[in-house]
């Protein structure tokens, strides 16, 4: 009988306790402490664009790594859920993170445009949302206002530095940035022929 009633009294207490406590870890205070940026969405409806859409997220990702005080989980860790039928709770459960960031991103001729959303993962609660059209020129610009904007609604805390970084923009040649891009994303398909093709975009970056 002692085994039975250790079973079930083990029931009764996960039953009672709270469990997302214990699935979405967070500080003493509730504050965000780590987050994840799943993979932009490509818009264009042109599958040759994919390389702009994970472009951006790899650098989203990059933006917010500046910030010790924030856990951001690899590009490696969530591409994994590119086009993946999961819910955002279940992803955040599987990477162990308190927030998530989903969007878009959108190439138009020399336009960006690019949508974000931060999600909390302990309510799945939307907690900001807003797009963003630039130039492509300004492409650095755009991905540290989407940066700056999700660090001060998670209120993480912040160096002179850190912000110094956040804030280090300049303009970019397009050409050499679309080729850097393509470079990225080649590499990143880790077979032989991919890394060659990525190879030749970077080789086309620096001659721009």
């Amino acid at each position: 009988l002692l085994p039975v009633a250790a079973v079930l009294l083990a029931v009764v207490v996960w039953l009672i306790i709270p469990k997302k406590k214990f699935l979405f870890p967070q500080g003493p205070s509730g504050e965000i402490q780590s987050i994840a940026v799943l993979p932009l969405r490509n818009l264009s409806g042109d599958p040759e664009q994919d390389y702009f859409a994970d472009g951006m997220t790899e650098a989203l990702i990059t933006e917010l790594s500046k910030i010790k005080a924030l856990r951001v989980i690899s590009r490696t860790s969530v591409m994994r859920y590119k086009n993946s039928d999961k819910s955002l709770p279940e992803i955040a459960r599987d990477l162990n993170v308190d927030s998530v960031v989903e969007g878009s991103a959108q190439l138009e001729g020399e336009r960006v445009r690019i949508t974000a959303q931060l999600i909390e993962a302990l309510t799945d609660r939307h907690l900001w949302a807003d797009s963003y059209d630039r130039d492509l020129q300004n492409i650095l610009m755009l991905q540290c206002d989407v940066a700056q904007a999700i660090v001060r609604e998670i209120k993480i805390t912040v160096t002179p530095e850190e912000r110094a970084r956040l804030s280090s923009v300049r303009l970019v040649n397009t050409k050499a940035h679309e080729a850097y891009l393509k470079g990225r994303f080649f590499i990143n398909k880790f077979t032989e022929e991919a890394v060659q093709k990525g190879i030749e975009y970077f080789e086309q970056a620096i001659e721009e």
